[in-house]
């Protein structure tokens, strides 16, 4: 009963997370498309706080796994408000996006939008501002 309950919990969550889900195949490799989305992010003004390089991390451990690189980056003006506002925010910051090779050798661009139910009007505009920022972004070109 337990097994069938939690695999229950886990198809009814899939729905959920994917929704909130961006992905977009490009048509660069993940080192071309990872140098585009620094250059773009530093165009904007963006500051880039980490790149994790997940095929480096996985050598080092002598596993083997296609390309596949997470930036986090993000605005600390826009972000240090949010947080002040409401502490959550410090969960959901800074925002991230994945670019990685599939088992297919496709490339993808993936992120996450932030949460949608956002209990002050001001902190909602900022939020609809940065996902459709994510959503620009994973159109790496």
């Amino acid at each position: 009963m337990k097994k069938i309950l939690l695999a229950s919990l886990f198809l009814l969550s899939v729905p959920v997370f994917a929704q909130d889900m961006v992905k977009e195949e490009l048509s660069l490799s993940v080192t071309q498309a990872v140098k585009s989305l620094e250059t773009t992010l530093k165009a904007k003004g963006l500051t880039v706080f980490a790149k994790i390089d997940h095929m480096q991390a996985a050598k080092k451990v002598n596993l083997e796994m296609k390309p596949a690189v997470v930036i986090v980056f993000g605005n600390p003006a826009v972000g240090t408000v949010l947080m002040n506002a409401n502490p959550m925010w410090a969960y959901e910051l800074p925002l991230r996006i994945a670019i990685y090779e599939d088992a297919k050798g496709k490339v993808w661009a993936q992120t996450r939008l932030l949460v949608k139910d956002i209990p002050s009007p001001s902190e909602a505009k900022r939020v609809e501002a940065m996902n459709g920022l994510l959503k620009a972004l994973v159109k790496i070109k």
